[in-house]
């Protein structure tokens, strides 16, 4: 399905548009007048201007077909909104408005009207009751949360879809509080046309997104999700929440998007594992496996080597490695004792060689920079987990430029933790910046590279059933 227009459309109409701060339809505008020039219509028969832009009174009283109409009206007021839209050959609508499946009988039989407006026409409908879409990379943003209190990333190479809004919020704003670029960002709402599977099948062959992220309630056809990651996953990460794990949890998922959350935990797990997606349990663990993924995509093996100017939490980070238990099962890389000398050479003489490597707080810049290029010319090392202080007197913001150079010169996988409150934070953000994934929690970080090697696992499996 070519999407093309809807997430660059060369022309928007907001449907109930208002010059009133606080109401939807006035956020919904600002926020489009933020982005890249496009032309915007304001619709609303009780307006005349809005933010100085002439106020239509309807749809069809326009000056031109539009690309996209996102209606910021009632739920009553929306089936003849999208009625008067596909009568104009409006290719693509976004209806905001809750009130539908989600409230019972009556809002699922409007829902079905609203399907019953759009048969048989060229118009597409993304919703109801969902935030919109954003799309960094265009400069496109429909979402009714105000720019203030919802700060939005930058461009990247993640996309985003999502069944919840306030899902989908928590992941754009991490993302922006950490310094991941998204792509795109879709709510779903309650998928009266376009769902996931539709946005998924684009993002397949979208150059941009490197790695695409799911919060899902529901499947709206199962055998297609699945058939679709099946062509995906050997060539782009899939990361995904699936939620009603549990009686309560499905009757939660039910009364907010009218989903229905089919098929038991324990089934989940086994068909995302067979199918190469990588599950997460909340927003947290969705970015933190999506941007590690997007970046490296996997590792080739379970030996990991540990750099660090920390000694307390380098040894936590070796039984997180290490443990079955409260861990990952991975392994602690063995270092070869030329490497041992040669880093020895280049440290104080309380530092230690071995896997952890312990730089002590006196390190410097360069020294890191040395002792990462000894471990990138190691060949039993299959990922390096930088493990900072950055709290450390000699350290500057010049390590992240060092550090990024010596990773993509050399090759091998490696990513980032700095431990601390607020002043790593600016760092850690250079490092994503840079294209190396980074994390103020050393759990979130192993955990990170334990979601790289079960990629590699999954990899090597469907290489060998190819044979």
């Amino acid at each position: 399905m070519h999407l093309d227009l809807l997430f660059n459309p060369k022309s928007v109409a907001i449907v109930g548009a208002s010059d009133h701060p606080g109401k939807i339809g006035n956020t919904v505008v600002f926020n489009v007048l933020q982005g890249s020039p496009r032309k915007l219509y304001p619709v609303n028969p009780n307006e005349e201007e809005v933010f100085g832009l002439k106020c239509y009174p309807n749809i069809k009283s326009l000056p031109e077909v539009v690309d996209l109409a996102v209606l910021a009206v009632p739920a009553k007021l929306t089936i003849s909104v999208a009625k008067e839209c596909a009568e104009a050959g409006v290719p693509y609508i976004i209806c905001i408005a809750a009130g539908f499946g989600e409230i019972g009988e009556e809002g699922k039989a409007m829902e079905e009207r609203l399907r019953e407006t759009i048969r048989g026409s060229k118009t597409r409908v993304i919703g109801p009751n969902t935030m919109g879409i954003i799309a960094p990379r265009s400069g496109l943003d429909t979402f009714f949360t105000p720019i203030d209190r919802s700060p939005r990333p930058g461009d990247g190479v993640i996309s985003v879809i999502s069944q919840s809004g306030s899902v989908l919020c928590g992941v754009y704003e991490g993302a922006e509080d950490t310094g991941v670029g998204l792509s795109t960002a879709i709510g779903l709402g309650n998928k009266v046309d376009l769902n996931e599977n539709d946005f998924i099948e684009y993002f397949k062959n979208d150059d941009l997104t490197r790695c695409i992220v799911l919060y899902l309630e529901s499947f709206t056809d199962g055998r297609r999700f699945l058939d679709l990651c099946k062509e995906i996953t050997p060539n782009k990460p899939v990361v995904a929440i699936k939620v009603g794990r549990t009686e309560r949890g499905a009757k939660a998922a039910s009364s907010h998007t009218g989903a229905l959350a089919r098929g038991s935990d324990a089934l989940i797990n086994g068909v995302f594992r067979q199918f190469g997606i990588e599950r997460a349990y909340d927003e947290q663990e969705l970015l933190d496996y999506s941007k590690v993924l997007a970046n490296l995509d996997h590792i080739d093996g379970d030996r990991i080597a540990v750099l660090s100017n920390t000694g307390g939490f380098a040894v936590i980070a070796t039984d997180y490695i290490e443990s079955k238990e409260n861990g990952v099962g991975l392994r602690m890389a063995t270092i070869s004792e030329q490497a041992k000398k040669e880093i020895m050479s280049r440290t104080l003489y309380f530092a230690s060689a071995q896997n952890p490597v312990d730089l002590t707080g006196s390190v410097t810049d360069e020294t890191y920079g040395e002792v990462l290029e000894i471990l990138q010319k190691e060949k039993d090392i299959d990922a390096i987990l930088i493990l900072l202080q950055l709290q450390a007197p000699q350290l500057t913001e010049g390590l992240a430029d060092i550090v990024a150079r010596i990773v993509n010169e050399g090759g091998k996988p490696a990513i980032v933790c700095a431990i601390g409150g607020s002043f790593p934070r600016p760092m850690l953000k250079k490092f994503e910046q840079k294209g190396i994934p980074a994390y103020g929690s050393l759990k979130r970080a192993v955990w990170s590279l334990r979601t790289l090697y079960d990629r590699g696992v999954y990899l090597k499996r469907i290489a060998a059933h190819d044979e």
